[in-house]
C-alpha cells in the first residue's frame, strides 16, 4: 500500500509522496487563519485547499496518513501482562482512565508494540507498548475533509508516534545509536515541541507555547508591514533583518527555554544524559535560531536530515516535511 503522509500545520502543509525508489516533499504555506492552535477552524475551506494541493502537485494516489498534533491525542508508554489482541482492546481504555474525563467510549484506541519480553523458557513475561486515544469526532472530522478533498484516511498517527518512526528507522541503519538519549526540537509557527527519547523509548515532551509566528510579530514592527508578509521575510533573511537585536533576543529567549527542558531531564536521570538533538520544523531553517539553541544547551546538535531514509534526504524542505515522512514509515512498517 502507498501511502501519502500529510502534516497540516498552523502555517504550512506538508507531504510526503513515494515516487518509485523516491520522496517527493511538498510544504505549501496556508492562507491566514485555516489553522489555530492546532485545530481545523474550516474543513470545507480545508479541504478546498488540499484538493487544489493535490491537482498542482499532481499526486495521484489517494491512501493517505495524517500527523495529529499532540494536543489532538493521548499518547502514552504502557506495561502490560500477556494477553491476546482482543483483550488488548478492552483494556485499552483502562490505560487512559487518568487522562480521558469524558465517556471513554467517544475515543479511538490503538497501539505499537514496543518491546515483548520473555523469560528464559521462552514464554512471554510482559508487553511493551505505545498506546493512543484519539477523540472519535475528530478522527470522522478528518476523514470527510480528507475524502473531499480527494483523499482517503486510512492511518492517523500521533506526532510522538511519528517521531518515535523516525529515530526506529534510524537505528536500523545505525545500530549504535539505538541506547542514546536524544531531545527532538520540533520548531513550529505557533509552538515548539521539545520531545525528549530514552534510547527508543519516548519519554516526555514540553511545549512552548511561542514560536516562529512571534518572529514574524517583531519583523513586521520592524518594517512596517503586516505578519503574514513578514513570514516570508524570515525564511530568507530578507535585508539582514534576523539579525536586528529585537529578532537575536527572540531567539535567544526561545533557546533558554529548550535549554530549561533539557537541564530539567538530566537532572532528574542523572544516570543517563542526552547524547544528541535534532532539529525539525520550519524553524530548522533559520540559522540565527538554530545556532542560539546550540549555543544553549550543552548536547551535540544535528539537523532532523541524520534521521531521515536517503530517499528523503537534499531537499530544502527536508526539515519542513518530517513529520510528513514519518508518517509514510510509520504506514509502511504496518
Amino acid at each position: 500500500m502507498s501511502l501519502i503522509g500529510i502534516d497540516i500545520g498552523n502555517n504550512n502543509c506538508k507531504m510526503a509522496v513515494r515516487e518509485g525508489g523516491s520522496m517527493r516533499l511538498i510544504s505549501t504555506r496556508m492562507p491566514e487563519n485555516m489553522v489555530r492552535d492546532g485545530e481545523v477552524t474550516t474543513p470545507e475551506t480545508m479541504a478546498v485547499f488540499l484538493k487544489e494541493v493535490r491537482e498542482s502537485e499532481r499526486v495521484k494516489d489517494r491512501d493517505c496518513a495524517l500527523v495529529l498534533n499532540p494536543s489532538q491525542a493521548f499518547f502514552r508508554h504502557v506495561t502490560l501482562p500477556p494477553m491476546t489482541v482482543s483483550e488488548l482492546m478492552l483494556n485499552l481504555p483502562y490505560e487512559f482512565r487518568d487522562f480521558i474525563n469524558n465517556d471513554p467510549e467517544n475515543y479511538v484506541y490503538d497501539y505499537a508494540v514496543d518491546e515483548i519480553v520473555r523469560d528464559e523458557e521462552g514464554n512471554i513475561e510482559r508487553m511493551e507498548l505505545f498506546a493512543a486515544a484519539v477523540p472519535k469526532p475528530l478522527v470522522e472530522s478528518y476523514g470527510v475533509m480528507l475524502k473531499k478533498a480527494g483523499f482517503k484516511l486510512k492511518m492517523i498517527t500521533p506526532a510522538p508516534m511519528a517521531y518515535t518512526r523516525l529515530l526506529l528507522e534510524h537505528v536500523k541503519a545505525v545500530p549504535e545509536d539505538a541506547d542514546k538519549d536524544v531531545v527532538l526540537v520540533d520548531i513550529g509557527h505557533a509552538d515548539v515541541i521539545v520531545s525528549l527519547f530514552r534510547g527508543l523509548r519516548y519519554d516526555s515532551a514540553r511545549t512552548i507555547d511561542y514560536g516562529c509566528e512571534e518572529l514574524d510579530r517583531i519583523i513586521a514592527d520592524i518594517k512596517g508591514i503586516d505578519p503574514y508578509t513578514a513570514s516570508s521575510y524570515k525564511f530568507t533573511n530578507f535585508e539582514g533583518v534576523l539579525d536586528d537585536p529585537d529578532c537575536l533576543a527572540m531567539c535567544d529567549r526561545l533557546a533558554m527555554e529548550v535549554s530549561k527542558v533539557v537541564n530539567f531531564y538530566n537532572f532528574n536521570n542523572p544516570e543517563r544524559e542526552i547524547e544528541q538533538l535534532c532539529f525539525l520544523g520550519g524553524g530548522a531553517r533559520i540559522p540565527q535560531l538554530t545556532n542560539a539553541i546550540s549555543e544553549a544547551v550543552s548536547v551535540p546538535v544535528r539537523s532532523v536530515e541524520s534521521l531521515l531514509p536517503p530517499e528523503a534526504c537534499g531537499q530544502d524542505n527536508a526539515p519542513v516535511c518530517a513529520m510528513a515522512v514519518a508518517a509514510v514509515l510509520e504506514g509502511e512498517a504496518m
